[in-house]
């Protein structure tokens, strides 16, 4: 049985992202976020559709923009992934909440 695409990432995907103040920190804050809540997502629904796998490159690169601390393009991408999983979820209803 093949393995699912996020056992291989560590318990914490953020470990080790360049920590800053100001107005990165909220940024950095809401990436995080994001990124936490489409990974938890995705750990779901690839068992129901395994058609959202595709997704998981995505994410990983919006990860890799997170730890080097490109909170701005890590929005962006992440957010991308967002809206491809409110379209898959009008398309296969069984698909889990977002």
């Amino acid at each position: 049985m093949p393995q699912p695409p996020f056992s291989a990432w560590p318990s914490n995907p953020f470990t080790g992202a360049t920590l800053q103040t100001g107005a990165t920190n909220g940024s950095r804050a809401q990436c995080a976020a994001l990124l936490v809540r489409t990974h938890d997502w995705l750990e779901r629904a690839i068992g129901e559709a395994p058609e959202v796998n595709g997704l998981t490159p995505l994410v990983t690169q919006a990860v890799d923009l997170y730890r080097r601390g490109d909170y701005a393009q890590c929005l962006r991408l992440a957010g991308g992934v967002q809206q491809a999983i409110e379209l898959a979820r009008a398309t296969l209803p069984s698909l889990p909440a977002w």
